[in-house]
């Protein structure tokens, strides 16, 4: 658990001394630190840790399932992420609040049993305790093993509790010394133990509600630690500042209800670092979006009117890459789309989606494969195959992103028709192709076979049909480290949204038009929102854009901070924002516009074979977002 330097026991008075002798000099901010709270996602292993002010740094760290806890195993003041498999009672503990393997791993206890942290004789050091749900009994080591070995026997065990209780661990008088507490979910009753000797509870009362969540810490730097609680029900922190009965002192939402509370003392969070735009290329015509291959380190560029440019070394080509044919303006048409095969540099395969000409004034979308030598500038000019067309009844909300999945297959986003509030229930059938997100195996078959997975039979829904319920998905994308599909959804006239499909995840409906944002739209008020998937960010229309445009999760190296941050923006505002997913809920919202200003007409992000990320313009400009100099 926490360090506290200033109330630590004799034994400890010659490390104070030292580390007196060392922070001459630091500001009393410095050194001040409370504990603050995070949240694991046990399905992904994403770590969330809250600092102060309240934002917020994610990490992946273990496997599904294992179960989390946190303590300062090497010392140094900080508390760091640990493990405990459940199964075989095996221990893996990070000394950094990063992404990583275990520094140090070994097995202690039971399978079944729950582990407890903290400094369980005043040393200075937290060790992995663990306490046998079963048997109400604690099982203490003061010293930490290694090399995947066996630690033996506890240094000292004893009855507390009742079976089926849950323990923490805090230094509830401040004698410097951790010891064991309780908490009863199904009644909310907390209870405390000031030694490690067997005994009832020196003291106890309620805090919370049953099903709470209990994490303690000392939330004020008293030197004494306190409780808190994770509400599921309301994904909400409640945190007292003192051990006795009443209510919270302090409460803020954090994460989603599913996740699991840790509390520590975290350090300095790896702070955002400050971002620039560099224009990386101009003078181009209406370029839509940037991609690269896998491993390539192209970056091809459509432009709006059928030309695909390649940016390297840091000039565009004067001879485009490919220049389709047969493109359509007409309202929001154009080249919207750009897919390399995930095996390119074997095959030479890419996709490209536009709009074209049918005649009295209609347009269709066509998505139609191309090749080319995968080491070449240009492509071959004439198309292999036309993958499949869908006849438009207006010149908008035709979408545009196109992208391979993590599955290898090849995901569509179609918008609802483009007529106003989407008169035709497009959206919400998913026998059209309109207003969905299609799912295709274009290696299985000839144009495409439907992979296994896709929820609908052709009886209850077209069977290319993979997700539903959206109104202009303009812009899209996978996050490449986790498979999730991020949507930018246009809004009618109140609300912009941002959406994620998890990976894997058939059959969603995302709620236009039964829904605008998280409000009725069909009926505006009432309706049944049953089985819809929320949009995990909105913004009002007119107030803070009109239109939003969808970008990329960061995976790239040159701003390791940023990993996992996802960057949207608005076509008519032009800021650009960004914020993380933590267990479905966006967290860690930033404005970027003092860094960026604002980009006249924004028309979409993209993303190199390296994972860093880009941003272009109507007005011809393709930036790279990079850090300030």
């Amino acid at each position: 658990m926490a360090q506290r330097l200033t109330t630590r026991m004799a034994v400890r008075s010659a490390v104070v001394a030292a580390l007196a002798v060392l922070t001459i000099g630091l500001s009393s901010a410095a050194l001040a630190a409370t504990d603050t709270v995070g949240l694991v996602d046990p399905t992904t292993g994403v770590w969330s840790l809250r600092d102060a002010d309240g934002g917020s740094y994610n990490f992946y760290y273990g496997n599904p399932g294992d179960y989390p806890f946190a303590g300062d195993w090497d010392c140094d003041g900080i508390d760091t992420p640990g493990l405990y498999r459940q199964s075989d009672g095996y221990v893996y503990l990070r000394n950094t609040n990063t992404q990583g393997i275990a520094d140090r791993s070994f097995f202690f206890g039971n399978p079944g049993d729950i582990p407890i942290a903290g400094d369980f004789n005043g040393d200075g050091c937290d060790t992995v305790s663990v306490y046998r749900p079963s048997q109400g009994r604690v099982f203490i080591i003061n010293e930490l093993g290694s090399a995947d070995g066996g630690l033996g026997a506890a240094d000292l065990d004893y009855y507390f509790g009742n079976p089926g209780d849950a323990p923490f661990t805090g230094d509830f008088d401040g004698d410097g010394i951790d010891t064991v507490g309780l908490y009863r979910e199904s009644a909310g009753l907390t209870y405390f133990r000031n030694s490690h000797t067997q005994g009832i509870a020196d003291f106890e009362f309620y805090f919370g509600n049953p099903g709470d969540r209990f994490v303690g810490g000392d939330w004020t730097e008293g030197g004494i630690d306190t409780p808190g609680v994770f509400r599921p029900a309301d994904a909400t922190f409640y945190l007292k500042y003192t051990n006795t009965q009443g209510n919270a002192d302090t409460q803020f939402p954090f994460g989603a209800g599913a996740m699991l509370p840790v509390a520590g003392r975290w350090g300095d969070i790896p702070a955002i670092p400050p971002l620039a735009l560099k224009p990386v290329a101009s003078g181009l015509n209406a370029p839509m979006l940037a991609t690269a291959p896998t491993g390539d380190p192209r970056v091809f560029i459509p432009e709006r009117t059928g030309a695909i440019r390649i940016l390297e070394d840091g000039s565009v080509k004067s001879t485009p890459f490919l220049t389709v044919a047969g493109v359509s303006t007409c309202g929001e048409g154009g080249l919207l789309g750009l897919a390399f095969h995930p095996d390119f540099t074997s095959n030479g395969r890419f996709f490209v989606h536009y709009t074209a000409s049918r005649g009295g004034g209609l347009i269709e979308s066509r998505v139609v494969e191309y090749r080319a030598d995968p080491l070449a500038d240009t492509a071959d000019a004439g198309p292999v195959r036309t993958i499949l067309t869908l006849d438009q009844p207006r010149c908008n909300h035709n979408a545009g992103s196109i992208a391979f999945g993590n599955d290898g297959y090849l995901y569509i986003p179609f918008g609802d028709g483009g007529k106003q509030g989407d008169p035709d229930g497009n959206a919400q059938n998913p026998k059209v192709w309109l207003g969905s997100v299609l799912r295709i195996d274009i290696d299985g078959g000839v144009p495409y076979a439907i992979p296994p997975g896709n929820p609908y039979n052709g009886t209850n829904g077209a069977r290319e049909v993979w997700a539903n319920g959206l109104r202009n998905p303009y812009r899209s994308s996978f996050d490449r480290a986790t498979g999730d599909l991020y949507i930018g959804d246009v809004g009618q006239s109140a609300w912009e949204e941002v959406s994620v499909g998890p990976a894997g995840a058939a059959g969603l409906n995302y709620g236009w038009s039964t829904m605008e944002g998280n409000a009725c739209y069909r009926p505006i008020s009432g309706c049944n929102t049953a089985g819809l998937t929320r949009p995990v960010v909105v913004y009002p229309n007119p107030d803070q854009g009109r239109s939003v445009v969808g970008g990329y999760v960061y995976r790239g190296a040159a701003m390791p901070a940023l990993r996992g941050t996802y960057f949207y923006a608005d076509f008519f505002s032009g800021w650009i924002r960004s914020f993380r997913l933590a267990g479905g809920v966006a967290t860690d919202a930033r404005d970027w516009t003092s860094s960026f200003g604002t980009v006249n007409s924004l028309s979409g992000f993209g993303e190199d074979a390296a994972g860093e990320l880009y941003v272009t313009s109507f007005n011809g400009t393709v930036y790279q977002i990079v850090p300030a100099p």
